[in-house]
């Protein structure tokens, strides 16, 4: 089913046919670099499968990216729902990944950029947030591209990796309602 589309791209609903491409970029170490580890083909299945519950249950959640012109899937954007304890939660978060042979095209930006206006054009949202850990460079320049700030007195230690881990110190960044 097409949630969105773009010029570029589609955004649709998850499949069975796409645990496998999805298990090879969760396990691709450049794309995870910036997560505390790789998710084999089980918890990808298990990721899916909860993501399919959240768009049951909220009415939105992470969406397949898809190539129009080849209907190659090529990761995932779109919303999830966060409660974990933290002083902006709860809030709802704009994320995505894409297969490492897809960066630097647009294509991240493009698909969250789609997303993001339906967070607030067709689901009314407030607010949507983004978080990374802060090397994630790449990451946060899509957030800026599409019009979310950031002010450092929000960057957050996550609470759910290791006092020692390299990722734990988060960036925060928002984007309210356009009026």
């Amino acid at each position: 089913m097409k949630i969105l589309e773009t010029k570029r791209l589609i955004l649709r609903a998850w499949a069975g046919a796409d645990i496998v491409p999805m298990a090879a970029i969760n396990c691709d170490p450049n794309v995870m670099e910036c997560f505390p580890e790789l998710q084999d083909e089980a918890r990808t299945r298990s990721f899916i499968e909860g993501h399919k519950r959240s768009q049951a249950e909220c009415g939105y959640s992470l969406y397949v990216v898809a190539l129009k012109a080849t209907h190659e899937m090529i990761g995932f954007v779109g919303l999830m729902y966060q409660d974990f304890e933290a002083p902006f939660t709860p809030a709802v978060e704009i994320g995505w990944r894409l297969a490492s042979t897809h960066w630097n095209k647009g294509c991240a930006t493009e698909a969250a950029q789609a997303a993001l206006d339906y967070a607030f054009d067709t689901l009314g949202l407030e607010e949507v947030v983004s978080m990374t850990a802060v090397q994630n460079t790449p990451s946060r320049r899509v957030m800026e591209k599409i019009g979310l700030h950031r002010n450092p007195s929000d960057d957050f230690d996550n609470a759910k990796l290791d006092d020692d881990s390299p990722l734990r110190r988060h960036v925060l960044y928002r984007k309210g309602c356009p009026i």
